[in-house]
């Protein structure tokens, strides 16, 4: 078993249900990084995109992710785009409890469509928009080694799986 367990995965995929469920089972700590970078900032994510933009919002998720990933005994849920900068997949990949939430782009949209705190599936074609951006960050997500599928899956039964691909280290 590893010290820390980051969770990525696009957004839908369970991160946050499924790492609160694992946090709990293992007793160790959880902490969402939207939700970390939400609380410091003293906004929601959305006020933080609509005052800062994209880039805002990544300089913030990098130096969160830093924050946390010496961290011990800790489950990390990170957010959808933290693949988005190389040094993140890097520093991730390096972690051996990095585990990748697969979703598929219809489960993504049950799950997440109409949600306002999107701010990246909003606007105009929402829903087109999640498949577009789930197909340009896949390859990222599939540079991860431990892969574990969420659809037509209970988060339970996802924590089951995790805990049997983290053992198998």
């Amino acid at each position: 078993m590893t010290d820390s367990i980051f969770l990525v995965g696009f957004m839908g995929s369970g991160k946050s249900e499924v790492g609160r469920e694992l946090a709990r089972r293992l007793n160790w700590s959880f902490v969402d990084l939207d939700e970390e970078i939400s609380r410091s900032a003293g906004c929601s994510i959305p006020d933080i995109f609509a005052g800062e933009g994209e880039r805002g919002f990544r300089k913030r998720e990098r130096e969160a992710l830093i924050r946390y990933l010496p961290a011990t005994q800790t489950v990390v849920s990170c957010g959808g785009g933290i693949v988005t900068q190389p040094e993140n997949v890097s520093d991730l990949q390096t972690n051996p409890g990095t585990v990748c939430l697969q979703v598929s782009s219809e489960e993504a949209w049950k799950r997440v469509g109409g949600d306002a705190n999107r701010p990246l599936v909003s606007g105009d074609q929402p829903e087109q928009r999640l498949r577009d951006l789930m197909a340009e960050r896949q390859p990222l997500y599939a540079s991860f080694p431990l892969q574990v599928s969420t659809d037509g899956f209970r988060s339970s039964e996802v924590v089951d799986q995790v805990l049997s691909e983290l053992r198998n280290l």
